[in-house]
């Protein structure tokens, strides 16, 4: 099922005053013969978009008291800021830079026998430039209810080979021929191009997804590199339980 929250609310609750905007659209297991199973991957769910303090919490009322926070902080944290600028320019501030929106976006991105990968988007501006985004996945595996990582799709000492497997394939994706032309491009500018826990798993293999400015500037947004099975061969899990399945 799905959440959906819209709201806004102005400095001192006075409409001529700038605002904060949120939109939450939250998908959840609202069914499932494992009741256990159930609760423990909503909480997975809300840990990841929502955080900590309300992973427990039932989904309507986690996505509720989110919002409620944000809420909160905005007015506690701009109301004086906006009280001080006020009183030292005698004038109103410019109302872009106590204009803030929140926008959080979720859905099941594949489902399958013992896999669930989850995306979670969200979108946030805080005055300024320009608004900023990130996208996270969650693959969970449905038999031990544990978020699957790196370290259970691949064996031995990877880290060298599947960072090479990642240049190599972002290389043929932008037309790079070597490293160098590669950073020319702007690709491994901000920070190295090593492998993250950010990916998702498909049936064709994995999608490995870098934020911006984790590997380039703001302007080339988000990388994604999709490594396939077939080139992840010699260093693939190919015992695990998941991996077998995604592969059959």
């Amino acid at each position: 099922d799905n959440i959906t929250l819209e709201e806004s609310q102005h400095l001192f609750n006075d409409d001529s005053k700038p605002q904060a905007q949120m939109k939450i659209s939250f998908s959840f297991v609202k069914e499932s013969s494992d009741e256990k199973m159930k609760d423990s991957v909503n909480h997975m769910l809300q840990g990841l978009v929502f955080g900590n303090k309300f992973s427990m919490e039932h989904p309507e009322q986690a996505a509720r008291l989110y919002a409620d926070n944000y809420f909160s902080t905005y007015h506690k944290d701009l109301e004086p800021m906006y009280r001080e600028e006020n009183a030292e320019m005698g004038e109103e501030p410019n109302e872009v830079w106590y204009s803030y929106e929140h926008e959080t976006e979720t859905k099941v991105e594949y489902y399958d026998k013992h896999l669930l990968t989850y995306r979670f988007y969200m979108e946030e501006f805080t005055g300024g430039a320009h608004p900023v985004n990130f996208t996270y996945f969650q693959n969970i595996d449905l038999r031990t209810l544990k978020q699957i990582e790196l370290n259970d799709l691949l064996i031995g000492e990877y880290d060298e080979e599947l960072t090479e497997m990642l240049i190599a394939q972002l290389m043929e994706d932008v037309g790079a021929s070597t490293k160098e032309e590669l950073e020319e491009l702007g690709y491994g500018t901000t920070a190295d191009i090593i492998p993250t826990e950010n990916f998702k798993l498909t049936p064709g293999g994995i999608s490995f997804l870098y934020n911006i400015y984790e590997i380039a500037p703001y302007v080339i947004g988000p990388v994604e590199i999709d490594l396939s099975f077939k080139q992840l061969d010699p260093i693939l899990n190919t015992e695990y339980m998941v991996v077998k399945e995604l592969r059959q």
